[in-house]
């Protein structure tokens, strides 16, 4: 029989899974959501694009493979993870806000049509994101049920909430068009500002 002092190594690996596991159950992963074509100098404002959701997992991103809409989908229930909310709260707070209705509208500089999501399609992208989730948690190596992240929960009448377990975090990529680039070693400048300068100089 090996001494202990030989094990340490592995018990301790052992412990770390555990604790890592215990983690993951009461916190839930960890997600990452990019949002770029931000304007210069502002904070996450209508006229973004959602582009990508990752899973983090030991400095690692892993991408979820989603369709816009689920990234949509995904980004307003991470943002109102606190709230179990049914497939009506979802569709009304999709369609109320503006940051959804002018999704992506910086990269072109014109209104589109909104993204709708009906309420009477979110159990089926439910069921997309949970597989979604699956994929991306074999790929990470991570033994947890999707269920348990984007948890599907019973009211006491007909409807059901849906509710993420997860930890989120946001980053911003500001756009890239010429008349939006922040100015070189100083605070951006937005196009607004440089008409008023412009303005001003006659």
């Amino acid at each position: 029989m090996l001494p202990r002092n030989s094990l340490s190594p592995v018990l301790n690996k052992v412990d770390l899974l555990v604790a890592e596991i215990a983690h993951l159950r009461a916190a839930g992963p960890h997600f990452h959501i990019v949002h770029r074509f931000r304007m210069p100098g502002s904070d996450c404002l209508p006229g973004e694009e959602i582009a990508a959701v990752f899973l983090v997992n030991h400095a690692y991103e892993y991408q979820l493979r989603l369709s816009l809409t689920q990234r949509i989908l995904f980004d307003f229930i991470a943002r109102h993870s606190r709230l179990a909310q049914s497939a009506r709260q979802i569709e009304l707070g999709i369609r109320a806000d503006d940051f959804y209705k002018l999704h992506a509208t910086n990269a072109h500089g014109r209104a589109t049509v909104a993204r709708r999501i009906p309420r009477s399609s979110i159990k089926e992208h439910i069921r997309r994101l949970h597989h979604a989730l699956e994929l991306v948690f074999q790929e990470a190596g991570i033994g947890i049920d999707p269920h348990r992240v984007l948890v599907v929960q019973d009211t006491v009448g007909n409807e059901v909430g849906y509710k993420l377990k997860a930890t989120c975090s946001w980053t911003h990529i500001d756009l890239n068009a010429r008349d939006c680039q922040p100015l070189w070693g100083g605070s951006p400048r937005l196009p607004e500002r440089r008409e008023a300068q412009n303005r001003s100089r006659g």
